[in-house]
């Protein structure tokens, strides 16, 4: 041990104010260092918060119909592949929600765990799951989602959507179990969720479900009356043909749609307790893709609720709707 600081308390002091002084520049050195660092936590913590506000926004948009404001939250090519592989125009979709009508029963969708990550700092994906609660089915539809969100002059913006779905349908179901289709129909608007349709009330479809020879496909039959549009055009009927059918491929009953006017679509099918769900897309005729999801809720006998709703949580490509369907006594000719 060196006697030097006690000998001479002069230079120990000396020996203090270095260490002092020292000390203090490796603070100032470090502090230095982790500003950055800092700095880009907080400027992350804060894009975060951002994109957790942008599609918190977007969610109450989608509750409203709001489709300016939902149109307002893509980028000019952002795109949307849903559950079925469908690629819909993001901004051009969420543009076509409407408001509810008065009455209607929207779906409850609820978006449940996200992750966000960055690829760059404008860059970011936002990964969740969400259910979806609809009317006629006991349990929500359970999916999964992938958002890339990028940073825009004026803020997050969407630039892709990715969906699909998490509780694959059951074997279970036979086309068998379809048997209580067959029969002739009538289908009237349920306005303002009435339970039984009003007297009087105008046929707004008629439908005709019959096996085929061999009890592999169920033929559906609707024709639908449609207005003239102006005095130039007559009013007439839309013919349409369904085929329902076990895919062995995918073990699934699907469907697959044709219209007189050129439209055509195909829908995967599962039963959710009494009711049936199928999931549908559709090519219209001037080449527009349209994404629905239709539940059927048999009472089993002689009456169905047929819902109409949007499928997915980047928007609404087809307005909801709720039909009555009834059947027709047998030996009634329409």
């Amino acid at each position: 041990m060196s006697l030097a600081p006690i000998l001479n308390p002069a230079q120990s002091g000396r020996a203090g104010v270095r260490c002092h002084v020292v000390g203090a520049s490796c603070l100032l050195a470090a502090a230095s260092l982790l500003a950055p660092a800092i700095a880009a936590d907080a400027a992350r913590d804060r894009d975060k918060a951002a994109i957790r506000a942008a599609a918190q926004a977007y969610q109450e948009a989608l509750s409203r119909g709001d489709g300016a404001a939902l149109a307002a939250f893509w980028t000019a090519d952002g795109d949307i592949v849903d559950e079925q592989g469908n690629t819909l125009a993001g901004r051009k979709s969420a543009a076509d929600a409407t408001k509810p009508a008065a009455g209607t029963v929207r779906p409850d969708m609820r978006i449940r765990e996200t992750n966000l990550r960055f690829l760059t700092d404008d860059v970011a994906i936002e990964d969740g799951t969400v259910e979806v609660g609809l009317p006629g089915i006991a349990q929500p539809v359970r999916g999964r989602f992938s958002a890339t969100w990028v940073r825009g002059a004026d803020g997050w913006k969407l630039a892709a959507l990715r969906e699909d779905r998490l509780d694959a349908p059951s074997d279970a179901e036979t086309l068998q179990d379809l048997d209580w289709m067959v029969g002739e129909w009538t289908v009237v608007e349920d306005r303002e969720g009435r339970p039984e349709a009003a007297a009087g009330d105008k046929p707004v479809m008629e439908i005709t479900v019959r096996w085929n020879a061999n009890r592999t496909f169920l033929l559906r039959d609707m024709k639908i009356p449609v207005a003239a549009a102006d005095e130039a055009n007559q009013a007439g009927t839309l013919n349409v043909t369904q085929r329902i059918g076990w895919d062995p491929l995918s073990r699934k009953i699907r469907s697959w749609v044709f219209s007189s006017d050129g439209g055509h679509g195909e829908a995967a099918w599962s039963r959710d307790g009494d009711a049936w769900v199928a999931r549908t897309a559709a090519v219209l005729p001037d080449g527009t893709q349209t994404s629905s999801l239709n539940i059927y809720s048999f009472d089993g006998k002689d009456r169905c609720i047929w819902r109409s709703l949007p499928t997915h949580v980047g928007g609404e490509h087809a307005p909801a709707f709720t039909m009555v369907m009834t059947r027709k006594p047998k030996g009634k000719t329409p």
